[in-house]
């Protein structure tokens, strides 16, 4: 209770618990932790499977009782033996959910999954128009930059240069954010079937994000260590989109770490069998007042301007939004001053 995720467990994992459980896991800040139906081969058990979802078919509730964190119970089923069983085997801070009232909250999701599609749709049509109009523009001043700060124009003084140098600066920061903002207006304009999924090492995304970002690090003299990993790591993700992701994180991390400073990055097999990616850097952190709208769009705290001026404030945004796409989850920590550390956890691929 009063935690940044709300904890959801599920009973009854066939069509209606199906099309339920399909419908959180594109919620942020929504964690289905348990799924139980007598049915192991119920097609919401086995998405549950995919995502690393504790799940349960011997009719016993004894992980509800010992789990404080749960904070609804959502039983889908209809059966008053399975809804009497559920209101004895429940934690006391566990609020339950009987099949009438989920009916109603699926038919509210969906009418606000339409609501939100078809806003998305809209909005992204006009970001598109509007960041071509502005593009032009833009790139047209920055043309022109290049050539008087290339001396076509005759020699500059000191000073019109480090205005031109200036201008050549604020253009492309402008040009970055209208490329992020198309960027997310993409991505919140399609769902779990429009990734092009495939099994991919994770390994290879992480390397691909240190890759993009290889230039920026050794032009402020800052380290990416990364930190070995043994096990298996491979995942199910598109792999394109997961390592803009990371990169997105990566980018953050440099960005807001000091001159000559260290970024580390590893990946850890947790308890549940979930891959857990860290990029913990050590620069000047993140105030606790900041942390719940870290992922807001256009949201940047107050040390973070003050470090980079030039910020668009869309990076972490694009980097939940590709998160919640594919169903993995992504948190944040970090302390004003002592740096940040960003952690992404996914579900391995399934074994053979």
């Amino acid at each position: 209770m009063g935690q940044d995720t709300d904890i959801i467990a599920l009973v009854g994992a066939r069509d209606r618990g199906h099309a339920l459980l399909e419908a959180l896991l594109g919620i942020p800040r929504i964690e289905v932790r348990y799924v139980f139906d007598a049915d192991p081969a119920a097609p919401g058990v086995l998405l549950a499977r995919q995502n690393g979802i504790c799940c349960r078919s011997d009719g016993r509730f004894d992980e509800l009782s010992a789990d404080a964190d749960v904070d609804l119970i959502l039983e889908t089923t209809g059966e008053p033996e399975v809804l009497a069983a559920l209101q004895t085997s429940k934690h006391p801070n566990s609020c339950l959910l009987c099949a009438a009232g989920v009916r109603t909250l699926s038919h509210v999701l969906a009418e606000l999954t339409d609501v939100v599609a078809r806003a998305n749709v809209e909005k992204a049509r006009y970001l598109r128009q509007a960041s071509h109009q502005i593009k032009s523009p833009l790139s047209s001043i920055q043309s022109y930059v290049n050539v008087i700060l290339g001396g076509y124009t005759g020699e500059l003084p000191e000073r019109t240069r480090e205005i031109m140098e200036k201008i050549h600066s604020r253009c492309d920061a402008a040009l970055d954010a209208l490329a992020k903002r198309r960027m997310l207006a993409d991505l919140r304009c399609i769902d779990r079937d429009g990734l092009e999924m495939s099994t991919v090492h994770l390994s290879e995304a992480i390397s691909e994000a240190v890759d993009r970002h290889a230039a920026l690090a050794d032009e402020r003299g800052i380290e990416i260590r990364l930190l070995p990993h043994d096990g298996p790591d491979l995942v199910d993700c598109d792999p394109q989109k997961v390592a803009t992701l990371l990169a997105e994180l990566l980018q953050n991390a440099l960005i807001y770490s000091y001159d000559h400073g260290l970024v580390e990055v590893s990946v850890k097999a947790q308890r549940d069998g979930r891959l857990a990616v860290s990029i913990r850097d050590h620069g000047i952190g993140i105030p606790a007042r900041c942390l719940p709208r870290i992922f807001d769009e256009d949201y940047r705290a107050d040390p973070a301007v003050k470090h980079h001026q030039d910020g668009a404030g869309l990076g972490l945004t694009i980097a939940r939004e590709i998160a919640d796409l594919h169903q993995f989850h992504l948190a944040a920590e970090g302390e004003e001053g002592k740096g940040s550390v960003f952690t992404l956890t996914v579900p391995p691929a399934p074994t053979a």
